[in-house]
């Protein structure tokens, strides 16, 4: 036995097998996203080089501000990326030629046709110790979704318009009230705004592009769990090119978060506009308010003239949905009850019911009186504001109530 150990009796010729040179299969797994966003930072490279771009005047601007810094900043980033690439991985050694090539910054001077070929079927896919400050899959995935806005601008890709409103939902997400707590998303919450709204699209440039992705990657992360779905709508080349179909007979709107989310940034950013100080300090809407609101919203392409239906519909009139959105100011939801309470010596729990009210009404703008039979008010009045008050002072608590929606209906409305 011990004489035998130095030998391998192959019976099955399973070393014959391995020892063979067999072709690789035809198919892969999917392209990680590296390597995806690899190649679209390629491709962009190379769409630029087409545009013959003109020569950069001192000082040097960076891609924020130019398409010729733009360059710049791509292919300093792909000769990082490309250095970053270790010759004693084993993948790496397999095409060590074209790693040590394009390790060189020369070779990104300009890339042709068949460089970026090259480019891309053998560096996109090696591992690279190259990393950036803020490395995670949803940064990442706005990267993407950027750099294929890029490309879509200096094509004229009909997928702009898919891509953009992507970004959009992303933006909105980030404007939730929730995300927005956060000081680090606020920092950014005027371009998030800008970017809700159709006027910043219009004629956007590459470099307003390259500024937006800079400033929101890093926030992605910090979109709520239950909305992150829009972050993850994949686009895929291979899916051909994206075209329109009409739906006979169906009326389209816009996307009613969609909707909702710009009519909130509207009037949290025209506070001081007299019909918007009307619906925060609980003072009486008229028409005019209302078709000024409507004019707003369908010129600025908030929605359609459906969405605004619909709101209204739902909520009773169009004055009610916006009042549910800026809520009232404290001061204006505390001098409502200002007569209820003129002259009364209220009881520490009467005390704590009217504070949870007005806090509530503040929040949400009306408050139906069914509301006060349910959660939060019967932890406090488990029947009803009947526990804690006389059937008058209920009936003026609903007056009350009765009259703040009221203000945000319009006068014609009423007489209707």
């Amino acid at each position: 036995m011990t004489g035998m150990s130095g030998f391998v009796f192959d019976l099955c010729r399973n070393v014959e097998f391995f020892n063979q040179d067999i072709a690789t299969a035809e198919g892969r797994v999917q392209p990680s996203l590296s390597e995806r966003l690899f190649r679209e930072r390629t491709d962009l490279l190379y769409s630029l080089d087409r545009q013959d771009l003109p020569p950069e005047p001192a000082p040097e601007s960076d891609g924020t501000q130019t398409e010729t810094g733009l360059r710049r900043d791509l292919a300093a980033r792909l000769q990082e990326e490309v250095s970053g690439m270790n010759p004693q991985n084993i993948e790496v050694r397999r095409r060590l030629a074209e790693v040590e090539r394009y390790q060189d910054p020369a070779s990104w001077q300009r890339i042709t046709a068949e460089k970026r070929e090259e480019i891309t079927e053998n560096l996109a896919g090696l591992p690279t110790e190259f990393r950036e400050d803020e490395n995670s899959e949803e940064a990442k995935r706005f990267d993407l979704l950027a750099l294929r806005l890029q490309l879509a601008v200096l094509n004229g890709d009909p997928a702009y318009d898919t891509l953009r409103d992507q970004v959009q939902q992303i933006a909105e997400a980030l404007l939730d009230p929730t995300t927005l707590n956060n000081p680090v998303v606020a920092e950014h919450r005027e371009l998030l705004s800008d970017l809700t709204l159709d006027e910043w699209w219009q004629d956007v440039s590459l470099p307003m592009l390259e500024l937006m992705r800079r400033r929101i990657r890093g926030l992605a992360k910090l979109i709520q769990k239950t909305k992150k779905g829009v972050l993850y709508t994949d686009f895929q080349d291979e899916l051909g090119e994206l075209t329109e179909a009409e739906l006979k007979g169906v009326s389209l709107g816009t996307n009613r978060t969609r909707f909702e989310t710009k009519v909130r940034t509207y009037l949290r950013s025209h506070e001081h506009e007299l019909a918007v100080q009307k619906l925060l300090r609980n003072r009486q809407l008229t028409t005019l308010d209302i078709h000024h609101f409507e004019d707003v919203f369908i010129a600025s392409g908030f929605g359609t003239r459906d969405d605004i239906d619909q709101v209204r519909e739902e909520y009773g009139d169009l004055g009610l949905f916006l009042r549910s959105i800026t809520g009232l100011e404290y001061e204006a939801a505390t001098a409502a009850f200002d007569q209820f309470q003129a002259g009364k010596k209220l009881s520490a729990a009467q005390l704590d019911f009217l504070q949870l009210l007005i806090g509530f009404l503040a929040k949400n703008g009306v408050v139906d009186v069914g509301a006060l039979y349910r959660p939060p008010f019967t932890g406090l009045a488990p029947r009803g504001p009947e526990d804690l008050f006389t059937d008058s002072e209920v009936t003026s608590i609903q007056h009350i109530l009765d009259h703040v929606r009221a203000t945000a209906v319009p006068t014609d409305s009423q007489a209707g």
